[in-house]
């Protein structure tokens, strides 16, 4: 559908990485965000692949955006599934942290965590 809007004849990975973006955030809000708010964003969803990053059970990181979406989120991290059907108990703590990583991030920088954070 993205393709066909743009008069092309073919569609391209641009076209099915939008429409997967769109399916999980939901449409891009064109509502004014404060320099404020999208550091604070920018803060807790790099906080969230930062830990990812770092610890061995976390999943690997595919996208993260600020841009706001309509389901409610400012921002989120995209990370690649886990292809293991069974987790150990370390593999569950790295994702509860990496999880946690966000708040944890907008505590230590911002100095307090905002409701952002709420359904992380």
């Amino acid at each position: 559908i993205l393709a066909a809007r743009k008069n092309r004849k073919f569609v391209s990975s641009e076209h099915f990485e939008a429409a997967s973006e769109r399916i999980l955030g939901g449409l891009e809000k064109k509502r004014m965000v404060s320099e404020e708010e999208r550091k604070t964003v920018a803060v807790h969803e790099s906080g969230h692949a930062v830990v990812s990053w770092f610890l061995e059970g976390g999943n690997p990181l595919l996208k993260l955006t600020i841009i706001p979406r309509s389901k409610g989120s400012l921002g989120f991290a995209q990370y690649l599934p886990n292809e293991n059907s069974l987790e150990t108990k370390e593999e569950l703590m790295d994702k509860i942290c990496s999880i946690l990583g966000g708040r944890c991030a907008e505590q230590h920088f911002n100095g307090r965590v905002t409701t952002g954070a709420y359904d992380d």
